[in-house]
């Protein structure tokens, strides 16, 4: 499993694009839900950009690198999802606005990094 920087970036790119969108969509919530989601947003890519980095930094160590990898984006986003929701004050249904744009946005990034461990396991110039 060698890995060049190269082969990250267009899933580092995906993932950024995939966070903004969510953000933005956040953004356009009504208010009271506006507030909730735009912190479970911002929690989710932060745990991406923390979980992505540490995958990319494993990728190159074989399969014990990617579970590790793994593993401490796991541990950050388990953090962060905690501390979003301390931070966002959300209560009741509100708080169902945080887990949902939380969790529709660690969906959507993990299916990015998979999508990366699986390309980084493909020899140099394998097709398909």
């Amino acid at each position: 499993m060698t890995e060049t920087p190269s082969k990250a970036a267009p899933f580092a790119i995906a993932s950024a694009a995939i966070c903004a969108l969510g953000i933005g969509i956040s953004l356009l919530l009504p208010e009271p839900g506006r507030g909730p989601a735009v912190y479970g947003a911002a929690s989710a890519a932060l745990g991406a950009l923390c979980a992505f980095s540490a995958l990319a930094r494993g990728v190159t160590k074989g399969s014990t690198g990617v579970l590790t990898g793994f593993s401490i984006g796991f541990l950050c986003r388990a953090a962060l999802v905690a501390a979003g929701l301390f931070a966002s004050g959300a209560r009741g249904n509100l708080a169902l606005v945080y887990v949902g744009a939380f969790f529709t946005l660690y969906a959507a990034t993990q299916v990015i990094e998979v999508l990366f461990v699986h390309a980084s396991s493909r020899p140099q110039g394998a097709t398909p």
